[in-house]
């Protein structure tokens, strides 16, 4: 793309949580252009955001003039537009969560024997995804490991997409052996002990006053290792989502995780 030329994206999910801050921090940008929101709750009291054209259904405003599409929406949601992106040739970051394997194995179907790049991001924080790269490097040394996240009380998803990328990278990174395990002889109540991913305890927990919090507790004989990852404000993803736009021209395929642009 020649340096003079703006990125031009459509945002989709505009008025939701994080599309406010990804509308905001867009428009301090020189090198990226909103063109459209989307979102469904709009009407003709809301549909211009400081200049910034809203519309209530995607196929009102996609063609192949757009760069990228940026989702912040849902899995169910997502699941359409990508068709709509391949249609159209045109790119699709994906920030929403909650994708079952199957979905995912559908994107990257979508992607591989299509034109564009379909992006899927669990998490933009930085931090978050040095974490993911942090227990990979210590796992194999250790042999009991509980990993449990902290969001807001309206995530629909449990548990969330970076925990399981977190616990996936536990596993990668053990070389000798499994994961042991306390095993419980009675459980007063069932699955007390957390979900079980390979050994790996995983635990979630929904309440107010959280916004994303992702903690990993190593443990072996008379030691137990602590790392922790908090997003207290929802501008921590910021810096990684206008990397991923910026970036997006150079990736090919279905691409999972920040950390292939980091």
């Amino acid at each position: 793309m020649p340096e003079n030329k703006k990125i031009k994206m459509i945002l989709n999910g505009a008025l939701g949580r994080m599309g406010g801050y990804v509308l905001d921090t867009v428009l301090d940008t020189n090198d990226i252009e909103i063109i459209h929101g989307v979102d469904p709750s709009v009407t003709d009291a809301t549909n211009n955001y400081k200049g910034i054209n809203l519309v209530s259904n995607i196929d009102e405003v996609l063609n192949e003039g757009i760069d990228v599409v940026v989702d912040f929406t849902n899995s169910e949601v997502t699941m359409d537009i990508v068709n709509k992106c391949k249609d159209n040739n045109v790119d699709l970051i994906i920030g929403s969560t909650g994708f079952t394997q199957s979905q995912i194995n559908e994107l990257e179907n979508i992607a591989d024997n299509s034109h564009i790049t379909v992006f899927l991001v669990p998490n933009f924080s930085i931090g978050a995804n040095l974490l993911m790269k942090a227990v990979e490097n210590i796992s194999n040394y250790y042999d009991y490991v509980d990993v449990t996240e902290m969001h807001h009380e309206n995530k629909v998803d449990s548990p969330s997409g970076t925990a399981m990328s977190i616990a996936e990278s536990i596993s990668k990174g053990k070389k000798s052996g499994k994961f042991s395990q306390n095993i419980p002889e009675r459980e007063s109540i069932k699955h007390a002990r957390g979900a079980d991913y390979d050994g790996i305890n995983i635990h979630s927990r929904r309440m107010p006053g959280y916004v994303a919090h992702h903690e990993v507790v190593f443990g072996s004989l008379g030691e137990t290792l602590t790392l922790r990852h908090d997003s207290i404000d929802r501008k921590s993803f910021m810096p990684g989502v206008l990397e991923s736009i910026r970036s997006i021209q150079t990736l090919q395929g279905f691409v999972y995780g920040l950390d292939n642009i980091l």
